[in-house]
């Protein structure tokens, strides 16, 4: 399958920046990836197997799934973004705006909802055969030596993430040029922040393979983002419940004194 993050992001992100009052980006988003967290359960009984990625789950699944999704990542959005490395190149600061924005129920709805379709519709097409029928290959196999579901997977995996790093960045340079002021963040406590994620992050790589289907790409490739998500949030959080740092001191003055003195 293509990357459950990034690259399934890719067929939204465009309708919010074409049309951004029709949309709710991060419903859009977190209904993108909506359906694959089912692979969370994958070997034990509570496992779904493939009936997320139907039409019916849309409904049953993927639309609760991408409403929580949503209402967390607007939680916790701007105590991660604050943290984020690379702050200029993809406009990190400007993510804190998402903490703020409301849309009409009904927005946030059918956005999630196109989200989890897009998903849908992308994996149907590419692990089916009638795509390179239709372009007039009748055996893909035969004619490259690899199966079309290989070969679409690793093709739009990897350029569905590039093209989502490449709006980051194009955002991120439209928002210094428009010469806007990003909506103030909280206090950044990177040594608060880090330390957390990187414990969360430890704890998870060490259970990971102890999980059923551990050796399975699909649902050892969506934990593996679940565990970097929640040390992101837990990361967030700490931060954000953490004593203040002392007034008049930061890292970067006592870098200074250190150089000077």
């Amino acid at each position: 399958m293509p990357l459950t993050f990034p690259s399934h992001l890719a067929p939204v992100l465009p309708l919010k920046l074409w049309r951004p009052g029709w949309f709710d980006g991060v419903a859009l988003c977190t209904g993108a990836v909506a359906p694959d967290v089912a692979y969370l359960f994958t070997g034990t009984r509570l496992a779904l197997g493939m009936r997320t990625h139907t039409l019916g789950g849309l409904l049953w699944w993927c639309l609760p799934v991408a409403l929580g999704y949503a209402w967390v990542l607007r939680r916790v959005v701007a105590g991660i973004a604050v943290h984020l490395p690379a702050r200029r190149l993809f406009g990190w600061q400007w993510y804190a705006t998402l903490a703020t924005v409301r849309h009409p129920w009904q927005v946030t709805v059918c956005s999630a909802l196109i989200g989890a379709f897009s998903h849908v519709a992308w994996d149907r097409a590419s692990h089916s055969e009638r795509l390179p029928r239709l372009l007039g290959v009748a055996d893909f196999h035969a004619l490259t030596g690899v199966y079309w579901y290989q070969f679409a997977d690793l093709v739009t995996g990897l350029g569905g993430g590039l093209l989502v790093a490449g709006l980051a960045v194009y955002e991120a340079r439209r928002g210094l040029r428009s010469g806007d002021v990003p909506v103030p963040g909280p206090e950044a406590k990177p040594n608060v922040f880090w330390r957390v994620a990187l414990a969360v992050t430890g704890l998870g790589a060490l259970l990971l393979p102890a999980l059923p289907a551990a050796g399975v790409a699909a649902p050892a490739g969506v934990r593996a983002l679940h565990v970097v998500a929640l040390a992101l949030v837990a990361g967030a959080v700490a931060a954000r419940t953490g004593p203040p740092s002392p007034a008049g001191r930061t890292r970067r003055l006592e870098v200074e004194q250190r150089e000077t003195g």
